[in-house]
């Protein structure tokens, strides 16, 4: 991008008065940085070549509310945890399970001290091979779950030694058979009205209102209040954030021509795309076709507020997850 373009895409940034909080623009070579965003698509972190991986929560950074379409699981074993999906906050504590579908966005909003914290991805491609293999790809569309001390020490141990190797095929193997015995230890209770929403619009993203509950047995004004109530969003918000996905995945594999992928990602014309776009993210569609863009987005970490955490000191002054 040459210093005539990085100037407009700067410009039209500085302008921009989206219903989020302002996005703050700084022009850098070649690639253009946000310093203060609400929402972020940033792809679960993976070593170069590997489809699953395992990360232990480390206090320096944290990253701010994002979304992606890689299978995530959090496992608390030590602590305690307040996680904010969409608008909905979730304490947890030690032996809490939970489980992130694709395109819920996320964030650690509180920590203790001594939050102990396993954060585990999976590539979508990864889980259809797995479950080409074993008669159906598992849901992460689950309820918050809780394991008991045994089955939690189990765990935490074997997702703190699975990533240790470097042969991304042992690492990825060890990892589903990880997911498969713990599909195994915590079976899901009956899925609940928001949950089978959720799970159905994954396999089925372009199912309209009517024919949305018509295939749930219930009706519009249920589905909406159970869907908003249990995953964090109205379903429209879950919509528009699948199909972003779906519009980024497309930009990621080379397309430039914006109105046909906003088509075929869902979102019926560039017009409303850009609406979209803009106000999820705080940037127009256009900014996207720049990669260095995109993956200077994918990379932000946000330092926070120590009086946030639970029990923190004012001494203390960031805390990460390189998963979160």
């Amino acid at each position: 991008m040459d210093r005539l373009g990085a100037r407009a895409i700067f410009d039209s940034c500085e302008r921009m008065q989206p219903r989020r909080p302002a996005v703050r623009c700084v022009r850098t070579q070649p690639a253009l940085l946000f310093e203060t965003v609400t929402l972020l698509w940033q792809p679960f972190p993976m070593p170069k070549g590997r489809r699953a991986q395992a990360w232990r929560y480390q206090p320096a950074y944290r990253r701010p509310a994002h979304l992606h379409d890689q299978p995530e699981i959090n496992l608390i074993v030590r602590g305690t945890a307040t996680f904010v999906t969409g608008s909905r906050h979730v304490e947890a504590n030690a032996g809490a399970l939970l489980w992130y579908s694709p395109g819920l966005d996320h964030f650690l909003e509180r920590a203790s001290p001594d939050l102990e914290l396993h954060v585990v991805g999976y590539e979508p491609e990864l889980l259809d091979a797995f479950g080409r293999e074993h008669s159906g790809i598992p849901s992460f569309v689950r309820p918050l779950q809780h394991l008991g001390e045994g089955d939690l020490r189990t765990f935490a141990d074997a997702f703190a030694r699975a990533a240790e190797s470097s042969d991304n095929a042992a690492v990825e193997q060890r990892l589903l058979r990880l997911l498969a015995r713990l599909l195994n230890t915590a079976p899901p209770s009956l899925q609940t009205l928001g949950h089978r929403t959720a799970a159905l619009l994954l396999r089925t993203p372009s199912l309209q209102r009517d024919e949305l509950t018509r295939r749930l047995g219930s009706n519009r004004g249920d589905v909406s209040r159970k869907f908003r109530s249990e995953q964090g969003l109205s379903l429209p918000e879950y919509k528009n954030r699948l199909r972003t996905l779906r519009l980024l995945a497309q930009l990621e594999r080379g397309h430039d021509n914006l109105t046909r992928a906003a088509i075929e990602a869902g979102f019926g014309s560039y017009s409303r795309c850009y609406r979209v776009i803009r106000s999820l993210l705080g940037v127009a569609p256009n900014v996207l076709l720049d990669r260095d863009v995109r993956h200077s987005l994918a990379d932000r970490f946000e330092p926070y507020r120590a009086s946030l955490d639970i029990g923190s000191s004012n001494d203390t002054k960031h805390c990460c997850a390189p998963s979160l």
